[in-house]
């Protein structure tokens, strides 16, 4: 029986600390289409992203204007980001494709009453030899802060390997307010 407890114990550290790397494939939010103007070659789409439970509230909204190049939408959270009173963090990516891939991402922070919190919108482009791209980074996250969310540039030895991180802009959770930090003097290698 010990050592059941103990392979429940073990297994549940490994999970938090799976947690704490980085975003995840989800089921617990999707994304809703509708077409606006039936009669054009390329009609905008107002896409909502919503909960996936039976109370289907809508999270945010956008409209897509550009549906010659939409591709797709990919939706990613991470759990307990390390922040006073946020349960969660969803990501939602809107990818077009031309030459290069572009995409603009979206942070939600899920508060404590279900409350919902968004930070500024991040855009990156990806080519065949990129090497770089833009995101937020939270306080359980590698190079993360306690109390900050870090909108950093991060550039790669090759796909998958960091070389460094650049700090672009520091934001404080206080008190449930999100506020701008003065210090942006953060590059870690």
């Amino acid at each position: 029986m010990k050592n059941v407890a103990i392979i429940i114990i073990l297994f549940q550290s490994f999970q938090l600390i799976y947690a704490q790397e980085g975003f995840v494939d989800t089921k617990k939010y999707i994304v809703t289409t509708e077409i606006s103007d039936q009669g054009q070659d390329y009609p905008a789409y107002k896409v909502s992203l919503v909960r996936a439970d039976e109370s289907s509230e809508i999270i945010s909204t956008l409209t897509i204007s550009d549906t010659e190049l939409f591709e797709d939408i990919f939706i990613t959270t991470l759990e307990n980001p390390g922040l006073e009173g946020v349960s969660e963090v969803i990501k939602m990516e809107v990818e077009y494709l031309a030459c290069c891939a572009h995409v603009e991402s979206y942070y939600f922070m899920i508060g404590e009453n279900n409350n919902i919190i968004e930070l500024p919108e991040v855009k990156n482009v990806y080519c065949e030899d990129s090497d770089t791209d833009f995101q937020y980074i939270f306080p359980n996250q590698e190079y993360g802060i306690a109390g900050n969310i870090l909108r950093t540039q991060t550039f790669y030895k090759n796909k998958s390997d960091i070389k460094y991180v650049n700090l672009k802009q520091s934001y404080v959770w206080n008190d449930n307010t999100l506020g701008f930090s003065k210090s942006t003097a953060i590059t870690s290698y």
